[in-house]
């Protein structure tokens, strides 16, 4: 009788510990599911995506310990918007898109977190119909780098000058020699073409519009068709066309900083690939033509799908909040190590670049260049991916043409 007393008096204390274990387990958050968990995708060019989707995980966990994350890969330069996605980041090229078509859920105003620290033209760009779609994250703007000591490109501002001062290309290799020519990106050929006439053709007419009213592609503009012309012969047909190894998207900074090509049009983030050079060189925002420059910003923005379920809609507003937060944008624009290179990405918060100036001071000249008040956010209307298809096509086959010509 004791030995059976003693067995269950084991066996009572054997389920209190698994209770008790059990419940430990629940509150630390090792293996216990998750109540509810959002759908998320990140903007998927970036320099650090791993650490990206970290440094967004770490805030969360510590703010909703009982709400799961999933990272979804999703492209919006490939494929329409994910329907199973709650909260996502995309070019604001497709907002209009997004907005006519339904997708986006409106955002009261009043939730966004430290609102006067967003880059007054990001967060305006944001709205559509009066009403705001998203919230802005990182900006981006095609930028024009010169040598320090190249006092002849110093002033330069716009394309019409650099290209009476650099002219053609005189060798085709794919790696120009030391202080010739253009180094530019023009491999994704519908995309890139497209903005960047769009963009000239905005230098052109000097206003900035949102292109509600998108221009016909069978009526190309002879002044934004010439200033890509001549992006082209400055650069080379081999080089500015030559597709970059996954792994080094910014080769083309990497050549310029070993003394390659004399003037070279990226974004800021290329300066990660030159490492200590980067203090070498100029950087400004350009015209496409004669006068001034209206200057555009592609602009990565977070939004929330339209159809998320109404338990979830309350956290899916605090996710896109957090991943504008100044401590996640922080996050992933510093080195990956000691001694690395920042990633010299553009957000949409002044404290970010405040932070970083501290230890790299070139992020006091990308604020200023981000915070201009000229400065407007890259839209496109509706239908904007039929759009982008049907102008790169015109224009590669008018460019094609010209070039077989021979024309100058």
């Amino acid at each position: 009788m004791k030995r059976k007393l003693f067995k269950t008096f084991l066996c009572g204390i054997l389920i209190v510990l698994v209770i008790a274990l059990a419940g430990c387990t629940g509150q630390n958050g090792k293996t216990k599911s998750p109540d509810l968990t959002l759908e998320v995708a990140l903007y998927p060019y970036v320099s650090d995506y791993a650490r990206f989707q970290q440094a967004v995980r770490d805030v969360w966990q510590r703010e909703h310990p009982d709400t799961g994350l999933h990272f979804v890969d999703w492209d919006c330069y490939r494929s329409d918007l994910d329907p199973s996605l709650d909260v996502f980041v995309y070019d604001a090229i497709y907002l209009s898109s997004f907005a006519e078509e339904g997708n986006l859920l409106p955002i009261p105003e009043e939730m966004i977190r430290d609102r006067e620290d967003l880059l007054p033209f990001a967060l305006e760009g944001c709205f559509s119909g009066g009403k705001l779609y998203a919230l802005p994250q990182l900006v981006c703007t095609d930028l024009l780098f010169t040598r320090k000591d190249d006092s002849a490109l110093s002033e330069v501002s716009d394309l019409i000058t650099l290209y009476e001062i650099l002219g053609d290309r005189k060798t085709q290799s794919v790696i120009p020699e030391e202080n010739e020519g253009l180094l530019i990106d023009l491999s994704d050929v519908p995309l890139t073409k497209t903005v960047m006439y769009l963009d000239a053709l905005m230098d052109e007419q000097h206003v900035y519009t949102d292109y509600s009213r998108l221009p016909a592609a069978s009526d190309l503009s002879e002044q934004a068709v010439e200033r890509l012309l001549d992006i082209e012969k400055k650069g080379g047909s081999g080089q500015v066309s030559y597709w970059a190894e996954e792994d080094e998207p910014f080769v083309r900074a990497r050549w310029f900083a070993e003394g390659k090509g004399r003037a070279f049009i990226g974004f800021a983030e290329a300066m990660s690939a030159m490492g200590d050079y980067a203090e070498n060189v100029l950087v400004r925002r350009f015209s496409y033509g004669p006068g001034k420059d209206i200057p555009l910003f592609y602009t990565d923005v977070v939004s929330v799908n339209s159809a998320i379920s109404e338990e979830k809609k309350a956290l899916a507003l605090e996710l896109a909040n957090i991943l504008i937060s100044e401590e996640v944008l922080e996050t992933m624009s510093l080195p990956e190590k000691e001694g690395d290179s920042p990633q010299y990405v553009l957000t949409a918060r002044r404290s970010v670049y405040d932070a970083l100036s501290e230890h790299y001071p070139i992020y006091s000249r990308l604020k200023e260049i981000a915070d201009s008040p000229d400065n407007h956010v890259f839209r496109i209307g509706t239908h904007a991916r039929q759009f982008i298809t049907e102008m790169g096509e015109a224009l590669f086959a008018q460019l094609d043409q010209r070039l077989s010509d021979g024309e100058s």
